[in-house]
């Protein structure tokens, strides 16, 4: 019985650093996603700033946050 419980309690701490590594990698992803759409939206034209319903401030303010902020 005692082997038994040694192999879940291996099991359940491998599966922890990989929750972790997961987790990280979304939050990468999520990062890296708001970097590039704010980049791309500090260059889209006025035209199409107007066209989303944005002005020149709104677009300062929302492409001056660092890429960890929502």
């Amino acid at each position: 019985m005692s082997t038994v419980n040694h192999s879940i309690r291996s099991s359940q701490s491998l599966a922890r650093p990989a929750q972790r590594h997961a987790g990280l990698r979304a939050t990468l992803a999520l990062w890296l996603q708001r970097s590039r759409t704010r980049r791309e939206l500090s260059e889209l034209p006025a035209y199409l700033l107007k066209d989303i319903g944005l002005n020149e401030a709104d677009r300062y303010q929302e492409a001056s946050k660092p890429f960890w902020q929502q």
